[in-house]
């Protein structure tokens, strides 16, 4: 295996698994707030809809790193 193409794939996992891990994660913070029944008052709804996001990107982040590597060596 090339370093390049092992590099090459795992950044190309980091960023589609950051961007899918933002989607999932904006979709789960929606769905918590409409749940938990979270106001809007003084933006407490998009704080907590912002955590799930950045929890969601690292999640996705550390995901796609691992199986982009893993998919490189193969």
């Amino acid at each position: 295996m090339s370093a390049g193409r092992t590099i090459g794939l795992a950044f190309l996992g980091l960023l589609v698994g950051g961007i899918a891990g933002g989607g999932v994660g904006l979709l789960g913070g929606l769905a918590y707030t409409k749940l938990a029944a979270i106001s809007g008052f003084e933006g407490e709804s998009g704080f907590v809809v912002a955590g799930w996001m950045i929890v969601g990107i690292l999640a996705g982040v550390i995901g796609g790193l691992i199986l982009g590597v893993k998919r490189a060596r193969r």
